[in-house]
């Protein structure tokens, strides 16, 4: 079950009440964010563990129902681009086919997904931006943070996908 902790003007965008929920595996909880960037409405998600970015485009206002698809779908696609193995994609995935979105409740994350967004509009503002989506997902994901002792979010998230899928 995948859990996105969405932030205010999200939820707004989103149209949705927040729900609460108990433990979770912070695998897989995404905190998420709307933006804008070159002239789009972008969705950046953000995993709680990993620091793993994802950025979507094409959610409407009020397409809650369809939020899984997208996220689902992009990370796939960001996945496949990454070259993991199908079966560690796979098993992931399989974890993914219900969702819950409720609030923030870490800082720490908050503030690495507003590290990557400034990035992003800062690099746009310079006409030095990525607009292949690939292109920034494989950039956003090579950052080194603190948080995750100094390591990148890819090779944080693959290694933790191999510790819990590979037999």
């Amino acid at each position: 079950m995948l859990i996105f902790k969405a932030t205010k003007d999200t939820l707004k965008d989103l149209k949705v009440q927040p729900d609460s929920v108990g433990n979770l595996d912070l695998l897989f909880c995404w905190h998420v964010n709307i933006f804008n960037l070159y002239r789009k409405k972008h969705y950046v998600f953000m995993n709680d563990l990993t620091r793993l970015s994802l950025t979507v485009t094409g959610i409407r206002t009020g397409q809650n129902q369809k939020l899984n698809e997208f996220f689902v779908n992009s990370l796939r696609e960001y996945l496949i681009e990454e070259d993991l193995s199908a079966s560690l994609i796979s098993s992931y995935i399989e974890n993914c086919n219900e969702t819950i979105i409720t609030k923030t409740d870490s800082r720490s994350v908050i503030s690495t997904l507003s590290e990557i967004m400034l990035v992003m509009k800062s690099l746009e503002m310079d006409n030095q931006g990525f607009e292949d989506m690939d292109e920034r997902q494989k950039w956003n994901n090579r950052f080194i943070y603190k948080p995750i002792d100094y390591q990148k979010p890819i090779e944080v998230f693959i290694k933790e996908l191999k510790q819990r899928y590979s037999s």
